[in-house]
């Protein structure tokens, strides 16, 4: 039996397949295309291509598992598990998994963007996570620190993050302004990867459980932008870059912990793949003198997949049995 999980976000087209046993048996990803010095693309032009890139998926999937064992369809239907939450990019995804569903006699189960990362965060980990703990899904379209208690259906509350620019925006916005293609912050961290490398001192902005990252940004744009020096040093911005948010994530993980005695730490997301971030966080002294025990998902699956979606879905047919 195998439960396929489909996910449409705005820049990666994902399908996945997992067994009953949730051995993945099957993960692909195709990153949509987006034109070189720009800082986006526009939802109908991803969803295109979304419907585009999940044919030859589907071609790719049917060669790793019998599709007349897949049982189920579990797919990321909206941003987070909140009233009005809604990205039409989504739409790609729901409207293949319905067609599929037609043709297999299959149950659809719609889940959300944000709890497919914490679930995919877990499986990949290799932890099993204390039924309550916190989590921070820091990607391009998300910097939320949120409460989780598995007690309660998966009960997912944000309690802070970034107050304006998420992580993943601020990381692109630097890399574009300095030449870089988008999404910026692969080659942000290769540039900056090596103990030896200095970042760039960036003041951090707090505010309790909330970070800003406008501020920061705004200073480091006057940095490349400042023509009395003949260059700047991509190196060591990108390195400040990464400090700030990991200190960011740091001081607000601190002052959460005044209210939310959790301590455990998930860490999901792209942004919390980057090699920076993780060495900070997970080498934290402070995290620890408060009882805080940072988790990460596999490099793999901290950026955006469908290997959570798929883990979900199977969950949900098990308990139907």
């Amino acid at each position: 039996m195998y439960c396929l999980g489909i996910d449409t976000s705005c820049y990666t087209t994902s399908l996945a397949a997992v067994s009953e046993s949730f051995e993945l048996c099957y993960d692909g990803r195709i990153m949509i295309e987006v034109p070189a010095r720009s800082r986006g693309l526009r939802q109908s032009d991803a969803f295109f291509q979304h419907i585009r890139n999940l044919r030859l998926l589907m071609e790719q999937c049917t060669e790793s598992i019998e599709p007349d064992y897949v049982k189920g369809i579990s797919v990321s239907a909206w941003p987070r598990n909140e009233a009005g939450s809604y990205m039409p990019v989504f739409l790609a995804g729901m409207h293949t998994a319905r067609t599929i569903s037609l043709f297999m006699k299959a149950p659809v189960f719609e889940v959300s963007h944000q709890e497919s990362h914490i679930e995919a965060g877990i499986w990949s980990s290799g932890h099993e996570m204390a039924p309550a703990f916190l989590a921070y899904h820091i990607s391009g379209g998300t910097t939320e620190l949120l409460y989780v208690n598995r007690n309660n259906t998966s009960e997912i509350v944000r309690i802070g993050g970034s107050s304006d620019l998420n992580a993943g925006q601020f990381i692109d916005r630097v890399g574009v302004a300095m030449g870089m293609n988008f999404p910026c912050g692969q080659e942000m961290d290769k540039l900056c990867s090596g103990n030896e490398i200095k970042g760039v001192d960036i003041p951090i902005s707090i505010n309790g459980f909330y970070a800003s990252f406008s501020g920061p940004e705004t200073y480091i744009q006057r940095i490349i932008n400042d023509r009395s020096q003949e260059t700047y040093d991509a190196a060591a911005i990108s390195k400040g870059v990464f400090l700030c948010i990991a200190k960011s994530v740091e001081k607000t993980v601190v002052n959460a912990k005044s209210k939310y005695d959790m301590g455990e730490l998930l860490l999901v997301g792209g942004v919390a793949s980057n090699t920076t971030v993780r060495d900070y966080i997970g080498n934290s002294s402070r995290l620890a003198e408060i009882g805080i025990k940072p988790i990460f998902s596999d490099e793999r699956y901290s950026s955006d997949n469908a290997v959570g979606t798929a883990v979900l879905g199977m969950k949900q047919l098990r308990r139907n049995e």
